[in-house]
């Protein structure tokens, strides 16, 4: 009976200690890479007890919020510029030794509508204005609504279609407008698109879409977050976020 009972609380003991280590990570990431993190979430679960939740967002509001102290640990941007900032403003921790981010993609834009028979259709759409709303991301807070002005400027098309923008807070929600019918096409994530019919943008029409990462300096699980970024660069995923769209 004694020997039982120390067994039943060894077990217990067991179950407790690795509930207690299994740690939970905050991470903020840009709306665009959203679908592709959550299925690294599930694969990293799947292989650890550690959690992961995920807060999407634009990439400007995010970064806001984490100027003014946001308790994330990791943050996934769809830009350079604003990662730059956080690491000039101390804000960040290194990575591993004198690194304290790095490119986990680049992104690509493309225009889209649900029943599109092709490229060319979509193509001949945009330059001949036969549309009535084209949706985009906030040029101010998301990178990818920031392109999309750049890319139709160089097309020499902004003039002739701004009067017929439609703004989404980020690029999911500029994909929703198209999906509603409250635009007739977007310029959206190529990631959001995969499986559908799309007109993918020359990446020369824009500057590039460099989305880079860094771990917080509030965070208070550093060591996992490494790891998280560490498991972030295996093939295994990187072969993923490739699929899902994206140039590495």
């Amino acid at each position: 009976m004694v020997t039982l009972l120390v067994r039943l609380c060894c077990l217990i003991l067991l179950v407790l200690s690795n509930v207690t280590n299994a740690v939970e990570l905050r991470i903020a990431s840009a709306a665009n890479f959203y679908p592709t993190l959550k299925k690294i979430k599930q694969n990293y679960e799947a292989i650890t007890d550690n959690k992961i939740v995920i807060i999407r967002g634009s990439t400007g509001k995010l970064y806001a919020q984490i100027v003014q102290g946001a308790p994330y640990d990791i943050f996934f941007s769809a830009d350079a510029r604003r990662i730059d900032n956080l690491v000039k403003k101390g804000k960040s921790l290194e990575i591993e030794s004198n690194k304290k981010t790095f490119v986990y993609a680049k992104g690509k834009l493309a225009l889209w509508r649900a029943d599109a028979d092709s490229s060319q259709q979509l193509r001949e759409m945009l330059n001949s204005g036969d549309f009535n709303k084209l949706a985009i991301a906030n040029p101010k807070t998301a990178p990818y609504g920031k392109a999309s002005i750049e890319f139709l400027k160089e097309m020499e098309l902004y003039e002739e279609v701004k009067h017929k923008l439609v703004y989404g807070e980020n690029i999911s929600q500029a994909m929703q407008f198209v999906q509603s019918g409250a635009a007739d096409i977007g310029l959206v994530a190529r990631s959001y698109v995969i499986n559908d019919m799309y007109w993918e943008i020359d990446s020369y029409l824009h500057k590039p879409i460099k989305q880079k990462v860094i771990i917080l300096k509030q965070t208070k699980q550093l060591e996992t977050a490494k790891e998280f970024l560490q498991y972030i660069q295996s093939p295994a995923i990187k072969k993923l976020i490739e699929a899902d769209g994206y140039d590495l």
